[in-house]
């Protein structure tokens, strides 16, 4: 018995090796209430069906990584798959900023999808791929737009904006576009949010409907919100490229195919998802605020004439900024 002990305890090294590799890991930081989350657990169960060899399970509520950390985690094989916001992957890629800049402030989805399905998407995705180990699944998902959401401070007007502690999640050009209203950005992580209104961190912050309802945020303090459309975000689909190669081929189209199936319906949420959520914050007080279309406009101008300087700042490259200008985008 004692000779046998060492090939048993092999063996069952071996098969829990064996376990930890048949289990492919999605991260999500948002909650099980969010859109995103119930996009991915859709995708994972898609996927359990078609690749039985492995077992795709989502973890949610930044049980593995925060998103803003979560990129390097897909580059480095720690997690599998992740959709992060495009607002976290500048700090990889600073062209992926270019949809942040101000020209772009107020675009609806359809306008935005063209650039980011088209050749302004494609260039971003390769540039992704190019600092990461990672390989861009698919189309991305909307998130929705972003407005201002504010704690006890009705804001009527961009001059409102002036000295309020804003809280945004990621992406340099956000920051430089709130400075440039007056405000003051901070930069918080999303499981933090809560604890941060509630000690009185911070005036609001910079996310979208969804996003606010996700964590009965009214619970924390938000009582206005200013639809600015400050800009239209997404999530962007992920794979590490470590864990796409060592897929079949067979295996590789069925992580492609799903997520290109599910695209469509996955953006339809998104939209319904912010509309209901923007009705379920009125029925909870929360007091909505809409500039007028001329306000907007002027105060998108008058960003966009600094947004080549901004751009500079930031490290976008011209040649991102002319293929964002050639498709509508500038």
């Amino acid at each position: 018995m004692p000779g046998r002990l060492p090939i048993l305890l092999g063996l069952f090294l071996l098969l829990g090796m064996q376990v930890k590799a048949a289990e492919i890991q999605i991260s999500t930081e948002n909650t099980t209430s969010h859109f995103q989350t119930v996009v991915l657990q859709n995708y994972a169960a898609a996927l359990n069906e078609d690749i039985p060899a492995h077992h795709f399970d989502v973890v949610h509520s930044a049980r593995a990584f925060n998103d803003r950390d979560v990129a390097e985690a897909v580059s480095t094989a720690r997690v599998a798959i992740a959709a992060p916001g495009v607002w976290h992957l500048g700090q990889y890629s600073s062209d992926l900023n270019a949809l942040l800049l101000p020209s772009l402030m107020g675009l609806g989805a359809e306008d935005v999808r063209k650039l980011v399905d088209g050749p302004v998407g494609q260039a971003l995705d390769a540039s992704l791929e190019q600092q990461l180990n990672v390989k861009v699944i698919g189309k991305w998902l909307d998130l929705g737009p972003a407005h201002i959401f504010t704690r006890n401070k009705p804001v009527a007007s961009f001059d409102d904006l002036k000295g309020l502690r804003i809280r945004y999640a990621g992406g340099d050009a956000n920051a430089l576009r709130l400075a440039a209203l007056g405000a003051v950005p901070v930069l918080i992580p999303w499981p933090n949010v809560s604890e941060a209104l509630d000690r009185g961190e911070i005036d609001g912050l910079l996310t979208t409907s969804s996003t606010v309802v996700s964590a009965s945020l009214w619970e924390h303090g938000l009582t206005h919100v200013f639809l600015s459309h400050s800009y239209y975000p997404f999530y962007v689909p992920l794979i590490s490229g470590d864990i796409w190669k060592r897929l079949s081929e067979t295996q590789r189209k069925a992580v492609t195919d799903n997520w290109e199936d599910m695209i469509a319906d996955g953006r339809k949420l998104a939209v319904s998802h912010q509309e209901s959520s923007m009705a379920l914050l009125r029925e909870n007080g929360i007091i909505v605020t809409t500039p007028s279309d001329q306000e907007r406009e002027a105060v998108r101008r008058t960003l966009a004439s600094h947004q080549r300087d901004m751009a500079r700042e930031i490290g976008i490259s011209d040649r991102m900024l002319d293929i964002l200008a050639q498709h509508g985008g500038d």
